[in-house]
């Protein structure tokens, strides 16, 4: 029993000191810059494997798909139902007295009429809300991209997209793994 009581103060203590080491010896979880990424200036960040795995992006566009498919639905039922209307107008139409034709055709401008105001205003306020959202990724990005170049000193973090601006870049100054690792954790 002494041997157990031993062993097991013994694994504590190493483990202890693990901690201990971990906590305070200023490493960090995050992925390290090396290689010429790590002496050089100036290093990019492959915008598009960035916004395929930065997991806020992926949720925000996950939520505003969601959005612009449940307003898609909505409207594409009231406009069915409009269109039903206008159709059975058209059908019994001749049947009825010239004021009450009227009457129909003015009833049905105006539902027209506010089916397209409304469709419009949806969408630009959706539009609206995506501009807010991507304005708010780009700020926490520019702000992770500030804190996690405190200790870099890098002149400039370029963002790299195929068609772009940049034609060509060295793949040894990418710094997306780490940055996507970081953002994401942050």
């Amino acid at each position: 029993m002494k041997n157990i009581s031993l062993i097991l103060n013994i694994v504590l203590l190493a483990a202890v000191a693990f901690l201990y080491v971990k906590v305070y010896s200023g490493d960090s979880d995050e992925v390290k810059v090396t290689g010429p990424a790590a002496a050089s200036k100036i290093v990019f960040v492959n915008s598009d494997s960035l916004m395929d795995n930065y997991t806020l992006f992926k949720q925000i566009q996950d939520n505003m798909e969601k959005k612009r498919d449940s307003l898609d639905k909505i409207f594409t039922t009231r406009g069915e139902s409009l269109q039903r209307e206008i159709q059975a107008y058209q059908e019994n139409g001749g049947s009825m007295s010239p004021q009450e034709r009227a009457q129909k055709e003015e009833m049905l401008t105006r539902k027209q009429q506010s089916y397209v105001a409304d469709r419009d205003a949806v969408m630009e306020k959706l539009g609206n809300e995506e501009k807010t959202m991507t304005d708010s990724l780009h700020n926490d990005l520019v702000a992770y991209l500030k804190k996690f170049n405190k200790d870099k000193h890098y002149d400039f973090i370029m963002g790299y997209t195929r068609g772009a601006g940049i034609l060509l870049a060295n793949d040894s100054l990418d710094i997306t793994k780490v940055v996507i690792k970081g953002i994401n954790s942050n």
